[in-house]
């Protein structure tokens, strides 16, 4: 019989080895099978992702924007069946090839491609993290009124590597058997409650004035939302078969994007509050459905947010590793150490986009998911359209890599301009065109485009240069292996 004691003491061991972040550089960047994972690890793992107040703000954005509750939970399910279309492939890339994304691009788009992926990689998970932090900062000024939103927030961005720095799997287990259970518990019954008060006429399921948010724009921000864009970091863990991460998303995508989209959206109206006024709502909210324990609201959500910024922790210091990871002497912790204050310095300045959630959450959409899945097309499509296959088992160095995927990189480029033009992302634009949900849009120009020149580009004599494929072994050793 197994107890509850050795329970606890097989998941801090498994929650252990996630936190080593082992596998991750040229000489030890592959997960062996003996290292995959089970699945209940994800499940629990991304519901934990998932039970966050990025979800909370998104609703109350909906709110804000003059979404229904109906139409802001509509806007958040197509989210969320639009991100597991993308999602699912670009598991099963890290599944199949256990490799992290920023080690792949090495292998499928060479050294320029790499470096290009790696910085939005870095760029995009430093943008969320210093949301959040910038958010738990707001939602501490809205329970206590400490105000200092910006240094507090910069304190915490810096101090919240810790997990991913000695490996502490104290707070992310905390987070993962207790306060994301709670937190979704809490949700729920908020939902519920607001459902009853709007039943018998204390509320209404429709917000105050016209709506300003374009339905399909308010599609496009749940899919930002809810977009990781590094999947293969984490699913490289998992069994590799398309569909065996179904359970652990469908859970996930159940409690964000739909439950907490609902919760956020609730806050809005039982609170009135303003559109940039989410730490009063926050402090209402506890009052209304949390009995008015400010101090548990607090816990949750600095537990929370601290255990999900793990993964944006991760997304970075993989992507970091990628570049320096294989210099003689260096160290992961050092990495850390460099994502830190390179957080730090974004979460300062944070404040000074005007709408930085909007911002961030619309490059997420499209700047990793369009790399990725040029990715997938490059692996799974373009050995049965040109016949050419790429040796993804093995991680080349930055040396022997190829220079680049040329027909990736003009790919990804074109499919971020148009998503920039169709998100309205480029400096001086005033309103976006009404392009439709862009950023899948974004993905199929990216996937379509890079088959179409792939294909073209293998006819040619010139074809793995133009590909990226690597260079030939040599006899003179790779220092990098040495």
């Amino acid at each position: 019989m197994i107890s509850f004691r050795s329970t606890g003491e097989l998941a801090t061991a498994e929650l252990a080895r996630q936190f080593q972040h082992d596998y991750s550089t040229s000489s030890t960047g592959i997960v062996p099978p003996t290292e995959r994972r089970p699945r209940y690890h994800f499940v629990s793992l991304w519901v934990t992702l998932a039970a966050g107040f990025t979800y909370l703000f998104l609703g109350f954005q909906y709110h804000a924007a003059g979404y229904s509750l109906v139409k802001a939970v509509l806007a958040g399910a197509i989210g969320a069946v639009a991100y597991l279309v993308y999602a699912l492939p670009a598991a099963y890339l890290g599944s199949t090839t256990g490799q992290t994304h920023a080690l792949l691009t090495r292998s499928i788009f060479g050294k320029v491609g790499s470096a290009l992926v790696t910085v939005l990689l870095i760029g995009v998970a430093a943008g969320w993290t210093a949301f959040a932090f910038n958010l738990l900062a707001t939602l501490y000024d809205g329970l206590f009124g400490w105000d200092h939103v910006v240094a507090i927030s910069v304190l915490l961005a810096v101090v919240g590597i810790l997990n991913n720095l000695v490996g502490f799997t104290g707070i992310a287990a905390f987070a993962r058997y207790l306060v994301a259970p709670v937190m979704i518990v809490w949700v729920l019954y908020l939902v519920i409650k607001g459902l009853t008060d709007i039943r018998s006429g204390t509320l209404t399921t429709h917000a105050a004035g016209a709506s300003t948010l374009p339905f399909l724009a308010g599609v496009s921000l749940a899919i930002g939302s809810v977009m990781w864009g590094n999947e293969p970091d984490t699913w490289r863990y998992g069994r590799p078969r398309l569909f065996w991460p179904v359970p652990a998303f469908g859970v996930a995508l159940a409690v964000g994007p739909v439950l907490f989209v609902a919760g956020g959206w609730m806050m809005a109206e039982l609170s009135q509050a303003g559109p940039y006024d989410f730490g009063p709502a926050f402090s209402y909210t506890v009052g209304y459905s949390l009995f008015g324990a400010l101090w548990l609201g607090a816990v949750v959500a600095t537990v929370l947010q601290v255990a999900i910024n793990d993964g944006n922790y991760y997304e970075m210091i993989n992507g970091g590793q990628n570049v320096v990871g294989h210099l003689a002497g260096w160290r992961r912790w050092y990495t850390c150490l460099l994502m830190a204050g390179l957080t730090g310095l974004v979460t300062w300045w944070f404040p000074h986009w005007g709408n930085g959630f909007f911002t961030v959450a619309e490059w997420s959409s499209i700047a990793l998911p369009c790399a990725t899945v040029v990715m997938c097309v490059d692996v799974f499509w373009l050995p049965r359209l040109t016949g050419l296959r790429r040796p993804v088992g093995a991680i080349p160095s930055w040396r022997a890599a190829g220079l680049g995927n040329w027909p990736g990189i003009v790919a990804v480029l074109a499919a971020l301009l148009f998503g920039a033009v169709g998100l309205g992302l480029l400096p001086g634009q005033v309103s976006p065109p009404p392009l439709g949900v862009v950023p899948v849009e974004a993905w199929l120009i990216a996937g379509l485009l890079y088959a179409l020149l792939a294909a073209t580009a293998a006819r040619t004599r010139s074809a793995a240069t133009l590909l990226g494929f690597r260079r030939p072994a040599t006899q003179t050793p790779d220092p990098e292996e040495t």
